[in-house]
């Protein structure tokens, strides 16, 4: 019969994994610095493995800390929502989703719809919707699912596919009335670039969508960070914005916003969905993933 390991010396293990100090932990749980320490030695003898490297006065887990944790924060997790569930059976557990700024403001809204048509048990889902600019931590930041684009660094976890996108130039009516409706007969202080950051290795260019020949300087239009921003800006004729087409296309269809004559080259990632394997079983994430991943307008 497998034997499970102390609980107090996993809470323990958990709490200084994730806040990075025997004293931090020590006032979270409630108890010394010592006692923790303690914990985690115990948890140590019981797997035959160290699971901290100790550099002075700084923790870094080992790698068998690093393999351990995920699943430590997982089981606490759990035990959490098991208490509040049991605490109070009419409230269930919430669900996490965290995303990018630019999802959450345009393409995320329109998805989540479909759980409250139909009543039933969709309907009951708590959902908390964060905000979040990779990387996130799963179990430190207590999340249970993450929409992301462009990279693999949640590939340890279950991940599927939402979609693939296209970049298109939007513009305002009005913008659009008073420029034309070609991108290269646009001035280049009218366009509106959108600069990911550092943390991706690409993102909308005017340079994939201009005349080769055409030299862009990108000091001379608005520069923003995200591409809701570039479509809210467009959107208020401050020029045209290259943005992905999904996040678009509700201003589009509803003519607040216009699609400019212009290539609309297909972006080199998908946008993708990661959930830890231990939650696949879970009915609201299940719900949820169902939610996202319907193709249909």
């Amino acid at each position: 019969m497998a034997v499970s390991p102390p609980l107090n010396a996993v809470r323990a293990f958990e709490a200084v994994a994730r806040t990075g100090a025997f004293t931090t932990a020590g006032t979270e749980l409630g108890v010394t610095s010592a006692a923790v320490s303690q914990q985690v030695r115990n948890l140590e003898s019981f797997w035959n493995k160290n699971l901290f490297i100790r550099q002075g006065n700084r923790l870094v887990l080992s790698e068998a800390g690093l393999a351990a944790y995920p699943a430590a924060a997982q089981a606490m997790n759990t035990l959490t929502d098991l208490s509040d569930t049991m605490r109070d059976s009419r409230i269930l557990p919430s669900l996490v989703l965290s995303a990018p700024h630019s999802v959450v403001q345009t393409w995320l809204p329109e998805k989540l719809t479909a759980l409250n048509q139909g009543g039933g048990s969709r309907s009951n889902i708590r959902l908390h919707v964060r905000p979040d600019e990779d990387p996130v931590g799963f179990a430190k930041d207590g999340i249970h699912m993450r929409i992301f684009y462009g990279h693999e660094l949640y590939r340890d976890y279950l991940v599927e596919t939402l979609f693939h996108d296209h970049v298109t130039a939007v513009a305002s009516p009005g913008f659009v009335e008073l420029h034309g409706n070609s991108v290269n007969a646009i001035d280049e202080r009218h366009l509106i670039h959108t600069l990911w950051g550092p943390d991706y290795a690409s993102f909308p260019s005017w340079a994939n969508c201009l005349s080769s020949t055409r030299a862009i300087d990108v000091a001379a239009g608005l520069s923003l960070t995200t591409s809701s921003a570039a479509i809210a800006f467009a959107r208020k004729g401050l020029g045209v914005g290259l943005v992905p087409s999904q996040m678009a296309k509700e201003e589009i269809a509803n003519g607040v916003l216009m699609r400019m004559e212009s290539p609309e080259p297909l972006m080199p990632h998908p946008y993708c969905l990661a959930y830890p394997h231990a939650l696949r079983g879970r009915r609201d994430v299940q719900q949820v993933a169902a939610a996202l991943l319907d193709s249909h307008p």
